[in-house]
C-alpha cells in the first residue's frame, strides 16, 4: 500500500488523479462517521464541502516542513526540560 505523503506527492508533482481519488477513498470512512453528527439535510453539503477541503489540502500540503520522528522527539525533548526548569 502507498503511505499518503506518497500519494500527495504524486498528485502534487505530477496532477495525478489516480491518487487524488486513492486519498478520497482512505479518509472516506472518517467523512461518513462525521456526517453522522450532522442533520439528514445538511449532509449531502457536507459531504461534498468536506471532500473539497481534502482535495485543497493535499494540493496545499508542504511535506518538505514535516518533522521526522527523531525530529520530534528532540523538540518534544526540549520542550520538557525547559517547563522542568521554569517549575523550579
Amino acid at each position: 500500500m502507498t503511505r499518503l505523503i506518497d500519494l500527495t506527492k504524486k498528485v502534487q508533482e505530477h496532477n495525478d488523479i489516480d491518487s487524488l481519488e486513492i486519498v478520497l477513498r482512505l479518509f472516506e470512512p472518517k467523512i461518513r462517521a462525521s456526517l453522522k453528527q450532522t442533520s439528514p439535510q445538511e449532509q449531502v453539503d457536507l459531504y461534498q464541502e468536506l471532500r473539497i477541503r481534502i482535495i485543497e489540502i493535499v494540493r496545499q500540503y508542504d511535506y518538505s516542513s514535516t518533522y521526522g520522528f527523531w525530529e520530534f522527539a528532540d523538540i518534544l525533548k526540549e520542550q520538557h526540560s525547559l517547563e522542568y526548569a521554569e517549575s523550579k
